[in-house]
């Protein structure tokens, strides 16, 4: 009984998800709607229940670890063994399985708060590397504004900037306390996605 409880409530929502994907109603004329689309459609993102995507909202930190672990692990079997109980534990715990983030770094009291340009640089760069098996690029980015970061995050942003996934602004800098928007997060995941499949969009 437990396990067809289970199922149902994954089935459900499933088709909520499902659901307020194909009918998005606030992308149409957006800029970001040709980036949008695309992942939709490969099942990489949706919307909201009230068939929003809200692509001028933040990101926050629960919602792009989800994004990240489903562009990252296609046919993943997300479990939630309970560690937290943010909706996105699921994929907080996979990603802490995988050794993307350690374990409480994002959790129930941060994930709804908004993630920055430096940390959604050095999770896309792991879950790249060691999810993906990409192998590493190694550069020296010239941006104006990155000495306060760390170590590890100057690395992976020279990773990603090397396969283009992010880039900085025109006036040299990258910004790494700056948060995205919803519309700027579904570019960097087109980006990240389309060079996992190959697919030409």
């Amino acid at each position: 009984m437990k396990k067809i409880i289970c199922t149902l409530v994954i089935v459900i929502t499933i088709t909520l998800s499902f659901a307020s994907a194909l009918n998005l109603s606030d992308i149409s004329g957006h800029w970001a709607e040709e980036y949008i689309k695309p992942l939709v459609d490969a099942g990489v993102i949706n919307g909201y229940e009230d068939g929003t995507y809200r692509p001028e909202g933040a990101i926050k930190k629960g919602e792009f670890i989800k994004l990240m672990m489903v562009a990252s692990l296609p046919g993943e079997n997300f479990i939630n063994v309970h560690r937290y109980k943010h909706w996105s534990s699921p994929y907080i715990e996979c990603a802490e399985d995988y050794s993307v983030i350690t374990k409480g770094l994002i959790n129930d009291k941060n994930a709804d708060e908004p993630i920055t340009r430096a940390e959604v640089v050095e999770l896309l760069g792991k879950c790249d590397i060691q999810l993906r098996e990409t192998e590493q690029e190694v550069s020296s980015p010239t941006f104006s504004d990155i000495n306060s970061i760390t170590d590890m995050q100057y690395i992976m942003l020279a990773h990603c900037v090397a396969y283009d996934y992010i880039n900085g602004y025109e006036d040299g800098t990258f910004g790494p306390g700056r948060t995205l928007t919803r519309a700027e997060v579904a570019t960097i995941l087109y980006r990240y996605y389309n060079h996992q499949s190959g697919v030409g969009y």
